[in-house]
């Protein structure tokens, strides 16, 4: 019997949630559920939510009929663009501001901050075993990527850890989603701490000319394109935060990692046993518990997904949760395997125009963490303190641990 659609545009009952509700939305058996009955459904009035990878990755991929515009916040809401994050501008003004980026983000650039990364790692290890317990998360996994990301931007080492402290005060508040809060509207008005931190940092870099350190910062703040074209100073800003809390989805992926390392000891064991199974410990992690759970887009024209009918106006709901556990695509979808060919593309980091310009950062971040993990503790050493019960991230994109209480037994 062919498969029942409900009329177009309209909610599919058997499907339906708010695309603000984690518990479904950070649920894997609900998104299987999803998954098995529907490549595209509409969960709710004018949303649409790409279950399966290849219509998850065609969003991505289509900026033509599919908008960056709005990608992190509620349906309806619009921000400045001097307020809007890289992945939520479209071009032509996305590819200029990554043209300037870029250099700074390759392959390359990873392997240059690798040493000043695991000096960094290190050092939080071992205070963490000189106190003999701490949460992992707030004293490794939230500000170590941040700090690099500062690193990179070059921002004082000494203001690492307050401004990161700032950023996650940002994500965990209403302004990703509706650009304001009870403070006011906009990174200034809601956050003017971190404003004015950051303002300072680049005005420092606006006054220092070719005196200026080679840094993302300077870069930004003074790269001219041939038309004479530069960043607004205030959008400099706001791609600083975007660089720094965008940090945080590898945060969750750390979180993620060493509860698995500290819960799972086949995992450890292995790893343990094999170093070199690291790098796909990592891309494993990005697939199986993606730090992102989905991004929005904004359907540009009338058009279909998936055999979906969508409108103009409406918005996609991209599933990365659920896509990069398609079982169409990824044998044994459903298993953590660290026997899978690298590389693999999931979609953790994106696809296409919007893939993430510090993927590569953040692979290295991860290895670097768990290289060095093993290096400071002897198997055992570390564990979860007892009674330790694992809870969500209180954000709705992200998915990681909230706490990762742990202690250290020599």
């Amino acid at each position: 019997m062919p498969e029942r659609k409900p009329p177009a545009g309209e909610v599919d009952p058997e499907f339906a949630f708010d695309p603000l509700d984690t518990s479904r939305t950070k649920d894997s058996e609900w998104l299987a559920h999803v998954r098995r009955g529907r490549a595209v459904c509409r969960p709710s009035p004018g949303v649409v939510y790409t279950s399966r990878y290849a219509e998850t990755q065609e969003t991505f991929r289509d900026p033509r009929r599919f908008s960056s515009l709005g990608d992190m916040r509620a349906p309806g809401v619009v921000v400045p663009e001097h307020e809007r994050f890289l992945g939520e501008v479209d071009a032509p003004l996305h590819p200029r501001i990554r043209r300037i980026l870029q250099p700074h983000f390759t392959r390359r650039g990873a392997d240059a901050a690798e040493p000043w990364t695991r000096a960094s790692v290190l050092r939080r290890l071992q205070a963490l075993a000189s106190r003999g317990s701490g949460d992992l998360i707030q004293s490794l996994a939230i500000p170590l990527p941040g700090s690099v990301s500062a690193h990179v931007l070059g921002i004082p080492e000494s203001a690492h850890d307050q401004v990161m402290a700032w950023c996650d005060e940002l994500l965990h508040s209403s302004w990703p989603t509706t650009g304001r809060t009870e403070r006011g509207d906009g990174i200034a008005e809601c956050f003017p701490e971190l404003a004015a931190a950051l303002d300072a940092l680049i005005a420092e870099r606006e006054a220092a000319g070719p005196e200026a350190p080679d840094d993302l910062l300077r870069a930004m703040v003074q790269t001219r394109t041939e038309d004479g074209w530069r960043i607004d100073p205030r959008h400099v800003r706001t791609l600083c935060v975007n660089i720094l809390s965008g940090s945080l989805s590898a945060s969750y992926m750390l979180g993620n990692l060493l509860y698995r390392y500290l819960d799972d000891a086949e995992f450890a064991a292995s790893i343990r046993r094999d170093p070199s199974l690291i790098p796909a410990a990592v891309e494993e992690s990005l697939r199986f518990e993606s730090p992102v759970t989905f991004l929005l887009r904004t359907v540009r024209q009338d058009t279909q997904l998936g055999g979906c009918p969508v409108r103009h106006g409406e918005h996609v709901m991209m599933g990365i949760a659920s896509a990069n556990r398609d079982e169409s695509v990824f044998e044994h979808a459903g298993e953590f395997r660290l026997d899978r060919e690298l590389p693999f593309e999931h979609l953790a980091f994106g696809s296409g125009p919007h893939l993430c310009v510090g993927n590569h950062l953040t692979r290295m971040v991860g290895k670097v963490v768990l290289e060095e993990t093993l290096e400071e503790f002897e198997p055992g050493e570390l564990r979860l303190v007892e009674g330790y019960r694992w809870e969500c991230v209180a954000h709705v994109h992200e998915y990681g641990p909230e706490t990762l209480d742990v202690q250290v037994r020599r």
